[in-house]
């Protein structure tokens, strides 16, 4: 009769542990799913803002473009230079701006992360290809620009002019990347094709 009553016990308890880990395993499921749950939403609405962004770029890279990228006259050049680098300057400050909006973003659209919403998948690999655009595309514009410089601190040399003021090169810490990993540096050299 105590043997049936500690065997009785034994079964109760080791049926009470189980349903416990059954239960804790559903909890911490259900944890998971609201905390991954959260996480798509939050790319969803950083991704509007971050589009939102890319349109302020695109406006200030189309203004630097048409305001001197495309056309730079040597004979104005010495005099703007301050202007155009000021323009560079905010032009790269929209740059970091968006980097630092991002953040986010960036740690939920790592690279082997997949989501159970195929619209958020899509928005992360949208976000990694305009993400690298935009960094490339601005590296590709300073360099534009320091080219300029040097040539026209070329044509001072060959013209003679001794009192024209050589021209430094405007310094930024943004290189190319490839943040897709994809082997391609969306946005570098596409100045020459244009």
């Amino acid at each position: 009769m105590k043997k049936k009553k500690v065997v009785i016990l034994v079964v109760i308890g080791v049926t009470c542990i189980i349903w416990g880990f059954i239960t804790l395993f559903i909890s911490s499921v259900k944890k998971d799913q609201k905390a991954m749950n959260a996480r798509m939403d939050t790319i969803m609405k950083d991704y509007t803002k971050f589009n939102s962004n890319i349109e302020k770029f695109s406006s200030k890279r189309d203004e630097i473009h048409q305001g001197f990228l495309d056309t730079i006259y040597y004979e104005v050049l010495g005099n703007n230079d301050a202007e155009y680098k000021n323009k560079l300057y905010e032009y790269e400050k929209i740059v970091t701006d968006i980097s630092k909006s991002t953040k986010k973003l960036r740690d939920y659209c790592k690279e082997g992360i997949y989501y159970s919403k195929s619209d958020v998948n899509s928005k992360c690999n949208s976000f990694k290809q305009g993400y690298e655009e935009m960094v490339n595309t601005f590296v590709e514009d300073v360099n534009l620009y320091n080219s300029n410089l040097e040539q026209y601190n070329a044509w001072l040399d060959s013209e003679g002019k001794t009192d024209g003021t050589k021209l430094e090169n405007y310094k930024t810490s943004k290189k190319y990347i490839d943040y897709n990993k994809d082997g391609k540096y969306a946005g570098k050299g596409e100045i020459n094709e244009e």
